[in-house]
This record gives structure tokens, C-alpha cells and sequence, in this order.
């Protein structure tokens, strides 16, 4: 027992020594008990409620340009529909009436690399020009726009059937890594006069054109089960002219075309129906996308307060970490399960506009918005809300208001990152998503907020 009680002494001596080294570390021990810095760790409940969307930017990134409709027997109904403009090739010269240009097809090809739901149940697409005000470039629009501003529908330039996987290919097609899928459909005879008969004089600028051709509607009428996402859509004008080449006519065939890019408006209209038939329990929240439910989270920061002074009294103070534990729950399985969006950005509920429509990006610290990364092991995001906490009570924090909340937002996102890992955008989920969140009042597992602070 000596032997034991000696090599504590010496350790204990040994570590005051090499203290002694460091003028730091020797204040520390030096310093009077009232003068020592106070760290104090709290976890507080947070407020929950569910909160519907109205709308979301609807101008679509050229990459996702979301056709169809799902229905899901918990979370609702959600449909998107396309308005599209096309870009002339500006400039470009027919070949001279002389020569006798004749149109042979007018097609378009809509490509897709990804899409949600069934590969076999049927989607009917109905494809309408647009005939009342045109697209305005330079002008925000919602998702919850009203398509009777731009079209009656009384053009109807083609519908087909379509599956999300063809099944009229085989599988060493579909397999194949040069295969891009696509929906391809040929307009009428008359679609394709109408639109050859565009003046030459129209493909002067974009806005020419748009007065001839102001673009088009793609909505779906049957079918509930499929999501397309559609990269790339161009329509395609096919035609040949003859020529006189050493006393022999000789016919050319080319084309010209259109696409949908960033010279031109592509929106997304977002709806929901038959959304949440059933009451919603108090022990969980729904966040679910494109803009369909976006949980509403309070911050008791006037709480927040009061315990802080109880427990550091006058001292300046510091958030060394604030973890904001949202956790999922009732995971839906199934090859028709809707994704769990794989980043959650929580925002200001007073910056929710700003950030649909400027796609405002967190910052490593930041008080308007910070991102949060789902984690498959934990079932879990996690929010850093240390510099939020930091901005709302400052260093020389006077007690009063104290029981002032702060409301932010939970909305699923979609993020760009740079080759070197860098976020670049951060966005509004426009795909489909869903998950069911535990709230405040959980009996099990509560939304829950984890301060570590400090008083010096």
C-alpha cells in the first residue's frame, strides 16, 4: 500500500514540475477558485411542429427536371409538371426556297439517367403548347404556379405511354453503360408544318423565337407510381433540301436542334394531394420533399438564457458546442420506399424565402442556416448550432427576454460539392424524399439540443 501511495506522489509531482514549464498551465493551477473558468454542459428540449410548404424556386436545374406523379399511403400525393422553353439555334440559315426545303419529322427526345418509383406501371405524358404569356427570363417563379397563365391546354401537340425502364429492350441493352434512357416521341404531320412554317426571321434571338414558339407544357393524366428526372430534353426538326450538282439533283438531310438549356426558363410545378390523410402522432414530425413539409423547430433561447446565468452567473460566456439530435424513425423499406434525403439544411424560418430563391449556401459557421448530413448508423443529423447560440446570446449578454424563442425550419436539401470537396450549392430538395422525425415531446427519444459552455 506505501509502495502504491509513493508512485501517486511522484506522479503527481512529476506532472506540477513539467507544469511549471508552461506559464499557462501554471496560472491555471494558480488561479484564485472564484476566477476559474466555469464549463457547464445542459441539454434542452426543443418545440416541434409540422409545417406545410406553399413553394419552392421552381426553376429547375438542367439536371433534374422532375416529371410524374407518386402516391404514398403515408405522406401523400406528389406531382410535378414541366413548363419548357426551347432555345433556337440563333442565327442559323435554311437553305433557300430555290432549293426547295421540305420538313420530314419533328421529334422530341426527353433523356433521364435516374428516376423513383416502378419500372413497369405505366405513365401517360401529355405534352401542350404554351399560348398565353411566354416565359420571362430575368422573373422569379414558384412551384406553386398557375400553368393557366401560360397555357389553355387547347393545343394538345402529342401524348404517349411510357415506363420508367423499357421493357421492350433487353437487358443486355438496359445493362449496358452507353445506354442512356430516353422518352422519344414523333410529332404529327401538323405539329410539323406548324412549326416549319416559323418565320426564318424568328431565329434572330431567343426572344424572337419565343414570340412564335413559347415553348411547352409536359404534365402526366394516368399513373401514380413513377418520377422521372430528366437531364436533358431537345426537340429535334428534321429536313432535306435538293440541289443541282453537275445536271443531277442531289437531296441533303439534316436537322436542327432546340434544346431546353440555360439560355431558356425550365419550371417545375410541385403538388400535393390526398396529403396526410391520417391525424400525425405528437411524438414525430414529417419532413418530406419537393416541397411538401418543412418541420418547424423552436429554440428555447430565453431558457437557454436563465440557465446559463444561474449556473456562470456575470461572467463573459461562450458556446464552446450546441448539438441540435434530430432523429429518424418508422423507416419506410421496400423498392418503393421513398429516400431519406441525405442532407437536412435547418434555417431561419425568416430567411426560408431568400433561401429558395437565392439557394443560399451555410457556411463552416454561420447564423442563417447550417447543414446537417443524414447518418444511416445513427439514424440521425446532427446540427453544429454553436455560432446560432454565440450570435443570439453575445459575450456580455444582458439578462432580459428571457423567454424569447427562436424558429427555424428543417428542409431537405440537395448539395453540390467541387472536385475538392468544397460545397458549391445547396438547394431545396427538388427530387422526392421523405422521412419521419422524432419531436420534442417524444416519449422514447426527444428532439434535443446539447450545450457545452463556458464562463470566464
Amino acid at each position: 500500500m506505501k509502495r502504491a501511495y509513493k508512485l501517486v506522489l511522484f506522479a503527481v509531482l512529476a506532472l506540477v514540475v513539467s507544469s511549471c514549464n508552461d506559464t499557462e498551465q501554471l496560472g491555471l493551477l494558480l488561479q484564485p477558485e472564484g476566477d476559474k473558468i466555469a464549463l457547464r454542459m445542459d441539454t434542452f428540449t426543443v418545440e416541434t411542429q409540422n409545417a406545410y410548404v406553399d413553394a419552392i424556386s421552381a426553376q429547375c436545374d438542367t439536371s433534374s427536371m422532375a416529371l410524374g406523379e407518386f402516391y404514398d399511403a403515408k405522406y401523400g400525393s406528389t406531382k410535378a409538371e414541366l413548363l419548357v422553353q426551347l432555345a433556337p439555334p440563333v442565327g442559323y440559315k435554311f437553305a433557300p426556297d430555290s432549293l426547295n426545303p421540305t420538313p420530314d419529322s419533328l421529334v422530341l427526345y426527353m433523356y433521364y439517367d435516374s428516376w423513383f418509383g416502378s419500372k413497369t406501371s405505366p405513365l401517360e405524358l401529355s405534352i401542350y403548347e404554351l399560348n398565353k404569356q411566354p416565359l420571362v427570363y430575368d422573373q422569379t417563379y414558384y412551384s406553386n404556379l398557375n400553368v393557366a397563365d401560360f397555357t389553355d391546354q387547347s393545343i394538345l401537340m402529342g401524348k404517349r405511354m411510357v415506363t420508367s425502364v423499357d421493357q421492350t429492350l433487353p437487358d443486355s441493352v438496359l445493362n449496358d453503360n452507353n445506354y442512356n434512357p430516353l422518352v422519344r416521341y414523333k410529332f404529327s404531320k401538323e405539329q410539323l408544318d406548324r412549326f416549319f412554317a416559323i418565320p426564318h426571321s424568328a431565329y434572330a434571338s431567343e426572344e424572337q423565337f419565343a414570340q412564335y414558339f413559347k415553348g411547352m407544357y409536359i404534365t402526366t393524366k394516368y399513373g401514380a407510381s413513377t418520377v422521372l428526372y430528366f437531364n436533358q430534353i431537345d426537340l429535334k426538326l428534321f429536313y432535306h433540301y435538293t440541289y443541282n450538282k453537275n445536271g443531277k439533283d442531289t437531296i441533303v438531310n439534316t436537322s436542327i436542334v432546340y434544346p431546353a438549356n440555360k439560355e431558356v426558363r425550365q419550371l417545375n410545378k410541385f403538388s400535393h394531394t390526398d396529403v396526410l390523410a391520417t391525424t400525425i402522432p405528437d411524438s414525430v414530425v414529417y419532413a418530406k420533399s419537393p416541397a411538401g413539409m418543412f418541420p418547424r423547430v423552436t429554440l428555447p433561447i430565453g431558457q437557454i438564457r436563465r440557465k446559463v446565468r444561474s449556473e456562470i452567473g456575470s461572467r463573459l460566456f461562450n458556446v464552446n458546442s450546441a448539438m441540435l439530435v434530430v432523429e429518424a424513425t418508422e423507416l419506410q423499406t421496400g423498392t418503393l420506399a421513398i429516400p431519406v434525403p441525405e442532407y437536412m439544411t435547418l434555417i431561419r424560418r425568416s430567411k426560408i424565402e431568400e433561401f429558395v430563391t437565392k439557394n443560399h449556401i451555410p457556411q463552416t459557421a454561420d447564423s442563417i442556416a447550417v447543414l446537417g448530413t443524414y447518418n444511416s448508423k445513427t439514424k440521425s443529423y446532427v446540427f453544429d448550432l454553436s455560432y446560432f447560440l454565440n450570435s443570439e446570446i453575445p459575450p456580455h449578454y444582458v439578462n432580459d427576454k428571457t423567454d424569447e424563442t427562436l424558429e427555424l425550419l428543417l428542409v431537405p436539401s440537395s448539395v453540390v460539392l467541387s472536385s475538392s470537396g468544397t460545397i458549391t450549392s445547396v438547394r431545396a430538395l427538388r427530387k422526392m424524399g421523405a422521412v419521419t422525425l422524432r419531436s420534442g415531446t417524444n416519449a422514447n427519444s426527444p428532439m434535443r439540443l446539447k450545450v457545452i459552455y463556458s464562463g470566464f
